[in-house]
């Protein structure tokens, strides 16, 4: 008997566009109407690629509240950005 591999398939993706200045801009002050810890939880994770437990672990906070203020961020930026959609 002759056994196949079938390989799945990656979804198409729309192929991603230059962002403009407006885009830009109001994510930008999104990000700054944040609260501080939660900007700094941000880009903890996001530009300096920790995890959350080594961000709980430097700020010494629960891994818990690492995760909301993520999610925090991502709520900010999403509706900020809601009309560029």
């Amino acid at each position: 008997m002759r056994w196949t591999i079938w390989r799945q398939r990656e979804p198409r993706r729309r192929p991603l566009a230059a962002p403009s200045d407006a885009r830009i801009a109001r994510a930008e002050a999104a990000i700054a109407g944040l609260p501080e810890l939660t900007r700094e939880v941000f880009f903890m994770h996001r530009f300096e690629d920790l995890s959350y437990e080594r961000i709980a672990r430097r700020l010494d906070i629960d891994v818990k509240e690492v995760e909301g203020h993520i999610a925090a961020t991502l709520i900010a930026l999403r509706r900020a950005l809601k009309e560029f959609d």
